[in-house]
C-alpha cells in the first residue's frame, strides 16, 4: 500500500492563469454526478493549493447529493480528503509546497470565541460559509462552464486540485497511506471524537455503538482502547462479523428480537453510553432505550432536514439520561488528528481495516450506490490521476496507488 510522500522541498510551482482541473460535479439533487473539467483561482490570502490523492466516501455526501438538505447548486462534493500542497497563498505561514495533509471541514475563523476555544467546529463564519457553498477565506474557488460552483464543507474534494483554507490542512508525518489519510479527515476524527472527547469513555463501562459504517467502526476502535467493553448494533452481517474481529463483545442485528429484551431490561442492565452513528429516528431511539438510568447518548448521524425525533421526555428526565450532540471529533482537527496519527502508527487503531472498496473518481455513482446499499463500511477514491492542470511542477511528486 502506498504512502503520501513526505515533503518535497525542492517542489517548485508557477500558475499564472486558472488551474484546471477535473471534477465529480453535482448539477441537480437525486441524479448522478457529471465528470466535467472546472477550473480554480489561485489561492488567495489564507489559502493554500492541493493536489488531490484520496477521498473517502462519507454517507453525508450520498444525503447531500439526494437532497437531504439545501445547499447550492452545482456543487462539487466531497470533504473527507488527503492530499499534497501545491502552492501557498499570500501570508501563509507553518506549510509548504510538497507537503501531506489531511482536509479538515473545521478551520474555522480563528477569532470568535469557539475558536480561540478550541472548538472550530462550532465557528458561526465558518458554518455560514459552509452552508453558503464558500470558504471560511472567501467565495468559492470553483468555476465550470457556466459560471460559479459550489464548494461542499468548504473543502470540494471530489476534484483533482482544491484550494482551501489554510487551515483546513493539517500536516501529516510519513508512513500513513492516503486512504487512511483521508479517512483521518472525517469517519475517524467524527467517530474517535464522539468516544474520546464527547462522551469521555472509561476503562471499564459498558457501551453500544449504533451504525458500523466508517465512524462506527472508528468509535468502536475508540472505545476498546479506551478500555470499555462495546456492543456493535447492525443490520449487514458484514459489518458485525469485522466489528467482532475488531474486539466488540458482541455485534447485534438491530432488527433481531433479542434488541427488544436488551431495552426491557435497561433499566437495570443497560448500557453506560452509546454512539448513534446513523441518521434516521429508529436508530436514535435505540440509542436512547439501550442506555441505563444516568447513562449517556452521544448523537454524531445526521437526520434529513426538518425531520424529527420522537423523545420520551418523561424517561429522560426520570433516567436523568444526557443526550449530547457530537460534531466532527468536538475538538480541533489540529490537536486530534495528530493524535490519532499516532495511534495508527504506534498499531493501537488498526485504520485499514475500514476500507472495504475502492474506486477511481470517475466510478464515484458506484462508490455512492455501495454507500446507499451499507455495503462494506468505508469505500476510497483514488484521485491522484484525476485529470491536466496548468501548474508547471519542476520535481515529480509520486503518484498514488491503492493498496490490494
Amino acid at each position: 500500500m502506498a504512502v503520501i510522500p513526505p515533503p518535497a522541498r525542492d517542489v517548485k510551482i508557477s500558475s499564472s492563469m486558472p488551474i484546471e482541473t477535473t471534477a465529480a460535479v453535482l448539477r441537480a439533487f437525486g441524479r448522478p454526478l457529471a465528470i466535467e473539467p472546472v477550473t480554480l483561482r489561485d489561492p488567495g490570502p489564507g489559502e493554500v493549493l492541493v493536489r488531490m490523492v484520496a477521498a473517502g466516501v462519507c454517507h453525508s455526501d450520498v444525503g447531500q447529493a439526494d437532497g437531504e438538505w439545501e445547499f447550492p447548486l452545482p456543487a462539487v462534493l466531497g470533504h473527507e480528503g488527503a492530499a499534497l500542497i501545491e502552492a501557498l497563498g499570500p501570508g501563509v505561514a507553518g506549510l509548504e509546497a510538497g507537503q501531506a495533509v489531511v482536509l479538515s471541514l473545521a478551520p474555522g475563523c480563528g477569532a470568535c470565541a469557539h475558536c480561540v476555544t478550541g472548538r472550530p467546529i462550532r465557528c458561526q463564519r465558518a458554518l455560514r460559509a459552509m452552508t453558503n457553498g464558500e470558504l471560511v477565506t472567501g467565495a468559492s474557488p470553483l468555476r465550470g462552464a457556466g459560471g460559479p460552483i459550489a464548494a461542499y464543507s468548504l473543502l470540494a474534494c471530489f476534484a483533482g486540485h482544491a484550494v482551501v483554507a489554510a487551515q483546513s490542512a493539517v500536516p501529516l508525518p510519513p508512513g500513513v497511506p492516503a486512504e487512511i489519510a483521508a479517512l483521518i479527515g472525517c469517519a475517524v476524527l467524527t467517530g474517535f471524537g464522539a468516544a474520546v472527547e464527547t462522551l469521555h469513555v472509561a476503562a471499564g463501562t459498558r457501551g453500544a455503538v449504533i451504525g458500523l459504517g466508517g465512524v462506527g467502526m472508528s468509535a468502536l476502535q475508540a472505545a476498546l482502547v479506551c478500555g470499555a467493553e462495546v456492543a456493535g448494533f447492525d443490520p449487514q452481517s458484514e459489518r458485525r462479523s469485522r466489528a467482532e474481529a475488531l474486539g466488540a463483545g458482541t455485534a447485534i442485528d438491530p432488527d433481531s428480537e433479542g434488541v427488544e429484551d436488551l431495552i426491557k431490561k435497561a433499566p437495570e442492565e443497560g448500557f453506560d453510553w452509546s454512539i448513534v452513528t446513523v441518521g434516521n429516528a429508529p436508530a436514535m431511539r435505540m440509542g436512547i432505550d439501550l442506555t441505563r438510568p444516568g447513562g449517556k447518548i452521544a448523537i454524531v448521524g445526521l437526520m434529513p432536514e426538518n425531520v424529527p425525533v420522537p423523545v420520551d421526555f418523561l424517561d429522560l428526565v426520570t433516567y436523568e439520561k444526557v443526550i449530547l450532540g457530537s460534531a466532527y471529533g468536538s475538538v480541533s482537527p489540529e490537536v486530534l488528528i495528530p493524535r490519532i496519527v499516532s495511534l495508527y502508527l504506534s498499531g493501537a487503531l488498526p485504520l485499514g481495516e475500514l476500507v472495504s472498496a475502492r474506486f477511481k473518481l470517475d466510478q464515484i455513482n458506484e462508490a455512492f450506490a455501495a454507500s446507499r446499499e451499507a455495503r462494506g463500511i468505508r469505500a476510497v477514491l483514488d484521485i491522484s490521476s484525476a485529470g491536466p492542470s496548468n501548474l508547471a511542477i519542476t520535481s515529480d511528486l509520486p503518484a498514488y496507488h491503492p493498496g490490494p
